[in-house]
């Protein structure tokens, strides 16, 4: 009976970041020793080095019972085979088109460029987390914190971080071009990246050229003033080449293609004063 109790008052769930990695308001540990030596395992949350970890699953309620529901566990733990994944078939009618889609305007085949917008993998922080420089919890230090909507590339992973037991990617920050390693989402479900981010929506209308320069001689410019296409509030901008700053005008401008006809051309996603004219979706 004094097991059983013991067993009970041992921490519940908590989620915690240790080692400069983020913390998701974990609770206080109140540990009484004479309780905590008789504590059955798998009762306490495992705190992994330095990033969020979650609760492990209540233990066991008493060692006597323990004993005669062994069996029985060991049985329901069993591996199961994993279902079949369903293929779905596509008729060749349909994969031309998939595939014509895919490519670059007045290109019959895949250019390289294509292929890459077509693998590439990006993620939105939605929760401000940390970036750090190994893989490893334990064995990692701090780059830099990822801030609320930003937006990074993956150059490795999903994998596991055995250690706390969480998925993470090692990662490219477009605001600086940092390199490093950030988790995808603690071990209590609280999500710190979500799958997105190639797409802008215009809040503001602006314009789509051909080129990324605004400037030039005479013909350039007149040239420009031709081949320009009004994009409207509202609009969804599909990402090419990410958002950078022109030097001449000092406008942030950034490579698209627009959802609502595939014109493929640049845009102004702020201006030299700070004025937002696309934002992320």
């Amino acid at each position: 009976a004094d097991s059983a109790a013991a067993a009970e008052a041992t921490p519940g769930e908590e989620e915690a970041v240790a080692g400069g990695v983020d913390a998701d308001d974990a609770a206080d540990v109140a540990a009484d020793s004479a309780a905590a030596a008789e504590a059955t395992p798998g009762e306490e949350e495992a705190v992994a080095g330095g990033v969020d970890a979650e609760a492990a699953s209540d233990g066991a309620a008493g060692g006597a019972t323990a004993s005669s529901s062994s069996s029985s566990t060991a049985a329901s733990l069993a591996p199961t085979e994993p279902p079949l994944l369903e293929v779905a078939e596509l008729p060749s009618d349909g994969i031309a088109r998939m595939f014509s889609s895919c490519l670059d305007e007045g290109e019959t085949s895949m250019t390289r460029e294509a292929f890459f917008r077509l693998v590439r993998l990006f993620f939105k922080v939605i929760k401000e987390t940390a970036m750090t420089d190994a893989k490893s919890i334990k064995e990692s230090s701090l780059v830099r914190r990822l801030e609320t909507n930003e937006v990074v590339e993956v150059l490795e992973g999903p994998l596991r971080e055995d250690s706390a037991g969480v998925m993470r990617v090692r990662c490219k920050a477009f605001k600086d071009d940092l390199e490093g390693w950030a988790t995808v989402a603690g071990n209590q479900g609280t999500l710190f990246l979500l799958e997105g981010g190639s797409q802008f929506k215009v809040v503001k209308e602006t314009i789509l050229t051909e080129s990324f320069s605004l400037s030039g001689d005479k013909e350039t410019t007149r040239r420009l003033k031709d081949t320009t296409r009004k994009v409207k509030e509202g609009e969804v901008l599909e990402v090419w080449e990410w958002p950078r700053k022109e030097e001449a005008s000092g406008l942030t401008r950034m490579k698209c293609k627009l959802k609502s006809d595939g014109a493929v051309g640049w845009v102004t996603s702020m201006g030299n004063q700070g004025a937002v004219f696309a934002e992320l979706l």
